[in-house]
Order: C-alpha cells, then structure tokens, then sequence
C-alpha cells in the first residue's frame, strides 16, 4: 500500500535552502574582493531571505495537502535525490564552502549552482503545492532565474 506525504516537506525544505543562500551570501560577499560582486552577493542575501519569508508564509498556509505514494517509499528516494546534493544542505555547510572559497570566479561559479539547485527544487514544489500557492512559485522561480542572469553577468567582471 502506498504511503500519504506532506507537500509541507517539501516546503520545508526551500524554507531551509533560502535560509543557507542568507548565510553563504553574506559570507560570500565579504569574502569578495571585487566591490561590484559585494554589492551584488549582499543584494543577493537580501533576496534570499525574502524568499524565505515567502515560503514560510506558504508553509503557515498550506494546512495538511497530502499526496498518495504510487510505491512504497517514493516520496523520501525522490526527496533524498532531490535534496541530497544541495550545494549548501545546511548553513554550516555554507559558511564552510564560503570561507574555502579562493577567487572571486570561484564564488560567482559556486553561487550559479546553487541558484540552479534552488530552481530545480522550485520546478518540482510547483507540481505539488495546491493551485493558490503555485503563482508565489512562479514568483519566485523568476527571481531566481534573475539571480542567475545577474551571476552570468557577474562572470564579465571577472
């Protein structure tokens, strides 16, 4: 028989990965030496802790949405998968990854794969969050596409 999970999981999950893009960009952003990516990881921060706010809003709103497994076990491979190779899966993490960083193009190419990780779970909450929640996703997967283009542009100050 198939196991119900909680779309809440997975919330709480982007709750969690905003919060280490916090940590690791104003970790980042002091360690830079370039004063236009400082700027730019500060801004960055900012934006993530927003996005925080956002999806704990959404948490506190969503209620009990439950979903049928089709197989036993399911829903926490898919999670683990999902989550498991998170550039940042805490904030200690974050900051450790932030204070090993040795140039300015290091921390630019570690910050894309994190917003790419970040859309890619963003991409699946869509799929599962209820119809009213899905616009604040939509949302918020354009900022961070917008976080990426800032990082590819971020490349030509290198």
């Amino acid at each position: 028989m198939s196991e119900l999970f909680e779309v809440a999981e997975l919330v709480k999950v982007a709750v969690d990965d905003e919060a280490t893009g916090v940590v690791f960009y104003n970790a980042i952003a002091e360690k830079v030496t370039n004063p236009k990516l400082k700027k730019l990881f500060a801004d960055l921060a900012e934006e993530e802790l927003y996005h925080k706010t956002r999806f704990e809003q959404m948490l506190a709103d969503l209620g009990p949405k439950v979903s049928r497994e089709e197989y036993p076990g399911q829903y926490t491979e898919y999670l683990r998968a999902l989550t498991g190779e998170r550039a940042f899966p805490d904030e200690q993490t974050a900051m450790q990854i932030a204070s090993e960083c040795d140039s300015d193009a290091e921390a630019v190419n570690i910050s894309s794969r994190f917003e790419r990780d970040t859309l890619v779970l963003m991409n699946e909450m869509r799929r599962l969050v209820p119809d009213k929640d899905q616009a604040v996703v939509d949302e918020l997967i354009r900022e961070e596409q917008g976080h990426l283009v800032q990082l590819a542009q971020a490349r030509t100050m290198l």
